[in-house]
């Protein structure tokens, strides 16, 4: 008996195998684990948002629209403001405003695009570019801004104006000079009463939201993108005071669901990320020119529009967005518009004839008011009006 207690007892292999397998099952689960968050983590930091439902212009594929080398120093975003909620279909666009970051030239340069604006669309027909956005969602408005002005277009950042009045709030205003007397009723459910007193004043979302809406002035639509600039301007100080740089990437989390984007969220923190460089941008902004053209009243279905000379709009983008020539007084005779010709050199050549110049940020009509409307009465306005 005693010798049958002192025999060794043989080792649990099975028992140890199992604990094995057991710990390999565990780790396995919780790498699986991991690894499952990481990429709903990082599918939900790269999709893109988009509220707005994909859409098509009468069932028409789009053609595609150009966009920017991704190792170009240059992005460059379609703005779009319309007053529809998010997520709700149709609706035109009040704001369009192509946004490019350009680091080469340590410039902010932004181009309105009025909303009145006859351009023609994918069928042939013609009508107002802010109807693009109802008839064929950001897409239509992608193509239609492209072929008017012919300039890359990388994202667009669609906001309603219930966007803009909460992200406006959270920088806690922004401040502005309003130039004359703001009164106008809407009829609008919400944000119904536009109502703002000249002077430099610290504005609240709603008041902003009214700022860039009114446009009961004597040049309209025009007028309003002038205002709409001015906004943009100050509220990119706003975003780029020291105080506002460093919060950028908690202020775009809380900025996230009032914008609907093709831009995924690692594309818009890599943005906000570089804002301390672009603090010391310059910030240059234009209208697209053209003319005024009222209802013929012996035409029915005749319509108010702003007329471009697509020539002219391709010219003036280009002199704008590579060598940062502004146009300020974008207003011209309607026989202008129609019958504008590009620029010649003295040497015949067409579209070099500021080569060899320092144009950047340069006012390409700052000149007398009067002098201006005499020029605008020759078909050789652009020629006279740009600098040597």
């Amino acid at each position: 008996m005693a010798g049958r207690h002192l025999k060794k007892k043989p080792k649990p292999w099975n028992d140890t195998k199992l604990q094995r397998k057991r710990r390999t099952v565990i780790i396995a689960s919780a790498m699986a684990g991991c690894l499952t968050l990481g990429a709903g983590g990082y599918y939900a930091l790269t999709r893109p948002l988009t509220h707005t439902e994909a859409a098509q212009y009468k069932g028409m594929t789009l053609p595609p629209v150009e966009t920017t080398a991704p190792d170009e120093a240059r992005t460059n975003i379609l703005l779009i403001g319309t007053d529809n909620r998010a997520g709700e279909p149709g609706g035109n666009a009040d704001v369009l405003i192509l946004c490019s970051i350009d680091r080469k030239n340590k410039r902010i340069e932004l181009m309105s695009i009025p909303r009145d604006t006859k351009v023609m669309f994918p069928d042939g027909s013609s009508s107002k570019i802010n109807e693009g956005l109802m008839l064929g969602g950001p897409a239509l408005a992608e193509t239609l801004v492209n072929q008017l002005i012919h300039q890359p277009i990388d994202h667009y950042a669609l906001t309603h104006f219930s966007g803009l009045v909460d992200i406006i709030d959270t920088l806690g205003g922004v401040t502005m000079k309003v130039d004359k007397r703001m009164y106008y009723n809407t009829g609008d459910k919400q944000y119904a009463v536009i109502n703002l007193r000249p002077g430099a004043q610290t504005l609240t979302g709603e008041q902003a939201l009214g700022y860039v809406r009114f446009r009961h002035d004597t040049l309209g639509d025009i007028g309003r993108t002038e205002r709409q600039q001015k906004f943009l301007t100050a509220l990119a100080h706003q975003l780029l005071k020291p105080t506002n740089v460093t919060k950028l990437p908690t202020l775009v989390r809380e900025f996230w669901g009032t914008i609907d984007t093709d831009m995924s969220m690692l594309d818009v923190l890599g943005l906000a990320e570089k804002a301390k460089q672009y603090e010391g941008y310059q910030i240059i902004h234009e209208t697209l020119p053209g003319s005024f053209h009222d209802p013929d009243k012996n035409s029915p279905n005749d319509q108010s529009y702003w007329i471009v000379n697509p020539q002219e709009a391709r010219y003036v983008a280009e002199q704008f967005f590579d060598k940062g020539v502004v146009v300020h007084s974008p207003i011209q005779d309607p026989q202008v518009t129609e019958n504008w010709t590009p620029p010649v050199t003295n040497s015949g050549s067409v579209d070099n004839a500021m080569n060899g110049h320092d144009h950047i940020g340069t006012e390409a009509n700052n000149l007398p008011t009067d002098q201006m409307s005499a020029m605008s009465n020759s078909a050789n306005w652009w020629l006279a009006a740009i600098p040597y």
